[in-house]
């Protein structure tokens, strides 16, 4: 069967939980899960370390409710109907953005550039260096050029290791971004789609 790729909608707020139940993630967390919930555009996210939920059975419940909410938004990729693999695109993640600047050289918010943000991939370790993230970085570029975005930006640690939760630089390269502003070592990334 092939790799079907599927915008998240409310519906499938149970298998992108128990993808995250089940998938190795987030390494930096000491055997954490993080459920995807700090890239998301909702009132409650404040900016000031609010974002973030100490238990990941708090974060579980909170992905259910971004999720039905539509204020945590992305890609599934599906392989004969189960979840393989994740990828956090937002348009509307103000917050988000005025959070990673502090680490990032991102461009302040102008009203007349529509800009889509990638925060993040995830995919199950049996299905690494397939591609998959590499197809879910590129239905995201085609949906944002149809929904009439500028761009579509992401924020790269040129010396990112395994398991670093950006994606690499050589991925965003093959599909068409370059390195729009660097400082020390993180790059921020662009593809323009006008």
């Amino acid at each position: 069967m092939g790799i079907e790729i599927r915008r998240l909608t409310p519906e499938m707020a149970e298998d992108y939980v128990s993808f995250f139940d089940v998938t190795p993630h987030n390494v930096n967390m000491g055997g954490g899960k993080c459920y995807c919930v700090t890239w998301r555009s909702d009132d409650s996210y404040t900016g000031n370390g609010d974002h973030w939920f100490p238990t990941p059975e708090e974060r579980r419940a909170r992905a259910l409710g971004f999720v039905g909410s539509g204020s945590l938004q992305g890609y599934l990729a599906y392989d004969g109907g189960k979840p393989v693999g994740w990828c956090n695109a937002n348009g509307e993640c103000k917050r988000c953005l005025q959070y990673l600047r502090s680490f990032w050289p991102i461009a302040p918010f102008s009203e007349d550039i529509r800009v889509k943000s990638v925060f993040c991939f995830v995919v199950a370790p049996s299905r690494q260096r397939e591609g998959i993230a590499t197809r879910l970085l590129r239905r995201v570029c085609q949906d944002a050029a149809c929904e009439d975005y500028d761009f579509v930006e992401a924020y790269v640690d040129r010396n990112a290791e395994d398991g670093d939760f950006r994606g690499y630089l050589a991925m965003y390269e093959k599909c068409g971004f370059s390195i729009f502003d660097e400082r020390a070592g993180r790059a921020v990334v662009r593809k323009a789609l006008k």
